[in-house]
């Protein structure tokens, strides 16, 4: 059987028509034959796994063909939108769908910005991607028209270029009356930390998305024309700004997310001695990427598309660069002070003194972007040894462009990093690039080298996948951390966070906080106060541990639980 005779024996149960007046179509793409039709799901589908991840999943094990390579063009690539994305509050969100090639594991990613609503605006709760075209296209949906356009002329061209191209050839702007799901040269190269970019900052970024993507040779899909919300009743307007009111006036957003996003969560993080840094060798880092020493560069806020929360941080380092956004939002906000109250009070003040990332006055594209957030934050700070906030801020910048996920490449470089610290790999084998740890100059160059899988680059753009396919020897599978094959998706060290430690190990896809989120471990009320955190886990936390803790050490790995599994769980 192959992925026709699957969507035949599919199609045949599905319906021609709604089951329910709100309900979207799927959109079948044969991608080889350049073919296209659409079905509505079933109510029993509908009622047992809803929209968008679950209605994906639905999709997937109807299609799935046992044995094949995630990247193999029989294995479906899979869009869907939420029941309610874009038409309540927050509710802006986004699955893609299908086989990871990144892991051993589900694909299983999520986006906001404005790809998702436009595609449900659009009269579709699923797109399905299948077969390989014989050329780069792609694929326009607008209204009831698909159009499988030529995208040679685009090929090569990274998240920013692309995205104002294709505005100017099809003279639309994107989340105005248009949205585009993109990979860039990384998804071309089948870079295996690639993601699928929804928007200058948001991304399809987990388990290798791009990659498949590329696979199909499917350069984009664009939702074109504009997409109107529904008519609704006056009592769901109403409800709708009950619910934006309750979520706005909550205090974590109000004081944070609003205000410098989730880049918040460092200060408690670092102070709770649940930072990963080197690889995880070390548990905490410096107070130079406190969220406060962003103020300077962060000139405002943004968000997805139809959400009031605005929880993305913007960053100008340029001279013309307006900052002060948020400055002063978080001190004396004790809630995010972790362990130690008297952090809340503390203020770094950090002035603009940028003069280009070499010092030389020298400017350029990537001193301005969206971003970073708290994993970028982390994945591209204190784990690969980097405590500068304008160097983090302008490789998420970077990766943003490059269209890579931040937190399987700051991971990889992480491991590179430390096999190149113990001696398992050398200068020979990295093309004599530095792997010293914080070598802002030597990871710069590598993430533009992973994209074009150029030198040492190749061996990144492989990802966790570069023992297996001979990149690195056995022995460097001991300083890999990944479950299922998936690099960790947060910037803790789970260690100290015995819930969250195991919640990453059984995750749906592999290493990810995002399927899993025991977040009152985190909170620093309950690690504040002993009585309840013993009543929570049952016991209390050995005293010598916490005192190790607050003189900056932490068990060595053979010391503690290893959270690295190979080949999958």
């Amino acid at each position: 059987m192959d992925i026709r005779e699957k969507v035949d024996a599919l199609t045949a149960r599905l319906h021609d028509s709604p089951r329910y007046p709100s309900q979207g179509a799927v959109l079948f793409a044969d991608l080889e034959r350049r073919e296209h039709f659409s079905r509505y799901l079933p109510m029993d589908a509908f009622r047992a796994f809803l929209s968008n991840r679950g209605g994906n999943m639905y999709l997937l094990y109807n299609l799935y063909l046992d044995g094949r390579d995630p990247l193999d063009p029989q294995i479906p690539l899979i869009f869907g939108s939420g029941v309610l994305t874009g038409m309540i509050p927050t509710a802006a969100r986004g699955n893609v769908t299908g086989i990871a090639p990144d892991s051993y594991a589900i694909m299983d990613s999520n986006c906001g910005d404005a790809f998702p609503t436009f595609l449900k605006f659009h009269g579709y709760d699923h797109l399905v991607l299948f077969g390989k075209a014989s050329g780069w296209i792609l694929l326009e949906i607008s209204g009831g028209e698909v159009v499988f356009h030529d995208a040679s002329p685009y090929l090569g061209m990274d998240n920013s270029d692309f995205t104002r191209a294709v505005e100017k050839d099809f003279s639309c702007t994107e989340r105005k009356d248009m949205a585009l799901a993109r990979i860039t040269r990384a998804g071309e190269n089948l870079v295996l930390c690639a993601g699928i970019m929804g928007g200058p900052k948001a991304i399809y970024a987990r388990g290798g998305t791009g990659a498949k993507m590329g696979s199909l040779k499917v350069k984009a899909v664009m939702v074109r024309g504009r997409c109107g919300q529904p008519g609704v009743s006056a009592a769901f307007k109403e409800n709708n700004r009950d619910i934006a009111h309750r979520i706005l006036s909550s205090s974590a957003v109000k004081h944070a997310l609003m205000t410098v996003g989730t880049p918040f969560l460092y200060k408690p993080s670092r102070i709770l001695g649940a930072m990963g840094a080197k690889n995880n060798q070390e548990t905490s880092w410096y107070d130079s990427l406190d969220a406060d020493n962003f103020d300077a560069y962060r000139p405002g806020m943004d968000g997805c598309l139809k959400c009031p929360v605005r929880c993305r941080p913007l960053n100008d380092l340029t001279p013309e660069g307006k900052g002060g956004w948020g400055a002063g939002a978080l001190k004396g906000v004790a809630g995010n002070a972790g362990y130690d109250e008297s952090q809340a009070v503390i203020e770094h003040r950090r002035k603009n003194a940028y003069k280009g990332i070499r010092g030389d006055g020298k400017f350029d594209r990537h001193d301005k972007g969206d971003g970073p957030d708290y994993v970028t934050l982390g994945k591209m700070g204190p784990m690969i040894g980097i405590r500068e906030p304008e160097q983090v801020a302008r490789l998420n910048n970077i990766v943003n462009d490059l269209g890579l996920d931040s937190a399987s490449t700051g991971s990889a470089i992480a491991w590179a990093m430390e096999l190149y610290q113990r001696g398992i790999i050398t200068a020979r084998d990295t093309g004599g690039l530095d792997l010293s740890w914080g070598n802002y100059e030597a990871i710069e160059k590598l993430l533009f080298m992973t994209a074009g899988r150029e030198g040492f680059g190749n061996v990144i753009a492989d990802s966790n996948r570069a023992v297996e396919r001979g990149r690195y020897p056995q022995e460097a599978l001991k300083y890999r951390m990944a479950v299922k094959g998936l690099f960790q998706s947060d910037p803790h060290d789970a260690r100290i966070l015995k819930g969250f430690a195991l919640g990453l190990a059984v995750a749906t896809r592999g290493m990810d906080h995002l399927r899993n989120r025991p977040t009152l471990e985190i909170n620093a009320r309950i690690n504040d106060n002993p009585e309840l955190k013993a009543a929570l886990r049952g016991a209390r936390v050995r005293e010598h541990l916490r005192r190790r803790r607050r003189r900056g050490h932490m068990p060595l790995r053979d010391e503690a639980v290893q959270l690295t599994v190979h080949g999958g769980l």
